[in-house]
């Protein structure tokens, strides 16, 4: 049963005809979308100029093998102008759709070192490590060392990585059992803490430990399996790991994670509380990041939690307003979905 809809969009006394139409414009997007635009901004410049001028912008002999400013601004470019075309030509496709904000996400990721440079704000690696000392009385990552063995260092490199792996799969589970609110609740929030994130790298440049305190160390990590101990030794050769420390990103979506899930996936909620643990558990026996580190992370978490629904909520409303086709497809989505669980059209939506 096909919704109705009728009623043009609501026009604000005084509401300036470019100004509409820029407003239609903008809300043919998703929030997430947007939010991708006002970064590509400062990331393209960035790389536009650094590729024009590699002399000035040497690259780190570690990350020799790393793509170049300019494909990584084409890469950019090519994915901005994919998501611009989806949303106006082809808006329905929806699985791709749903899918561009992670690749978004991992295209600004990849070039972030090179915009952290560029812009160069005062680097805060030594306030961060008087503030762990303050705090504990040790650097916790050199206290955890004597919990170093084998096993324990393999079991939390997993832990470690599958950080890319479990969020996402989260809002996939969702999507395929037909929760829409709840996956653009998930997907939303967790963009929004990675950007968040984005910034707090560019604003405060800061190391890992085990960069500046590598002194401190009694030996370098080793598991019991060589291709665990290669992933470890091949972050050295990212970029941003030089200065993409603080906030942590791991331990902020990996908590956030935990709590959506327990939210809208409840079985899958241990899960991600064991890999969530281990992985934040991990950051510090792996010497990825300071504790205080992971206390902003936690803060970008509860931020971004209280913040999607309500931008998401928001946003759908005034996008009703100024598109009206918006509306239209919505309450068929809504329609649709009800339709498929067997819950009346008029009932509320899981």
């Amino acid at each position: 049963m096909r919704a109705k809809f009728s009623g043009a969009p609501h026009r604000a006394t005084g509401d300036w005809g470019p100004l509409r139409t820029i407003r239609r414009l903008l809300f043919t997007l998703r929030p997430e979308e947007v939010m991708t635009l006002i970064l590509f901004v400062p990331v393209a410049y960035a790389l536009a100029v650094i590729a024009a001028n590699p002399s000035l912008y040497p690259v780190d002999p570690a990350a020799a093998g790393y793509p170049g400013a300019l494909p990584r601004l084409i890469a950019l470019a090519a994915t901005v102008v994919i998501m611009l075309w989806i949303a106006r030509v082809e808006p329905r496709w929806e699985l791709i759709r749903d899918s561009l904000p992670f690749l978004f996400c991992a295209n600004i990721y990849v070039s972030l070192h090179d915009v952290i440079r560029f812009y160069a704000f005062s680097d805060v690696t030594r306030a961060l490590y008087r503030w762990d000392v303050a705090l504990f009385g040790v650097e916790p990552t050199v206290w955890a060392q004597r919990f170093a063995q084998p096993l324990l260092t393999d079991v939390l490199t997993i832990c470690y990585w599958l950080f890319y792996v479990t969020p996402p799969l989260l809002g996939l589970l969702l999507y395929r059992k037909g929760k829409r609110t709840a996956f653009r609740y998930t997907l939303l929030s967790i963009v929004l803490c990675l950007y968040l994130g984005y910034i707090g790298y560019v604003a405060w440049p800061a190391s890992a430990p085990r960069l500046i305190i590598g002194d401190q160390y009694g030996a370098p990590l080793h598991g019991l399996w060589p291709l665990l101990d290669q992933t470890r030794a091949a972050t050295r050769a990212i970029p941003l790991t030089a200065r993409g420390a603080f906030p942590s990103l791991h331990c902020a979506v990996a908590l956030l994670a935990v709590i959506l899930a327990w939210r809208h996936l409840r079985w899958f909620f241990p899960i991600q509380l064991v890999l969530a643990t281990g992985l934040i558990i991990g950051t510090v026996y792996l010497r990825h990041h300071w504790v205080v580190d992971i206390l902003a992370g936690f803060v970008l978490t509860f931020a971004s939690l209280w913040a999607g629904p309500r931008l998401e909520r928001w946003w759908e409303k005034t996008a009703e307003r100024y598109v009206p086709a918006r509306a239209l497809a919505r309450a068929n989505i809504d329609s649709g979905a009800r339709t498929k669980t067997g819950l009346p059209s008029g009932s509320p939506a899981s």
